[in-house]
């Protein structure tokens, strides 16, 4: 089989998850997968989006009964 000319590099700078290296390649094919949630969670880690978002809802029940 010969080599894909159009084989993209790997997605650097992900973040590691349970201590293991995460590696993204773009070069498989029609193949489907939930990649994009890996570039949505490094998005949220280094902006904080949902922290910021929280602090702007009140929540007026009590922490200790939910």
């Amino acid at each position: 089989m010969p080599a894909d000319t159009h084989a993209t590099p790997a997605l650097p700078g992900l973040s590691s998850v349970a201590g293991k290296p995460i590696i993204a390649r773009f070069d498989g094919g029609a193949l489907s997968s939930d990649g994009g949630l890996l570039a949505l969670r490094e998005i949220e880690e280094r902006l904080g989006i949902a922290r910021r978002l929280a602090a702007c809802i009140d929540d007026p029940r009590a922490p200790d009964q939910i």
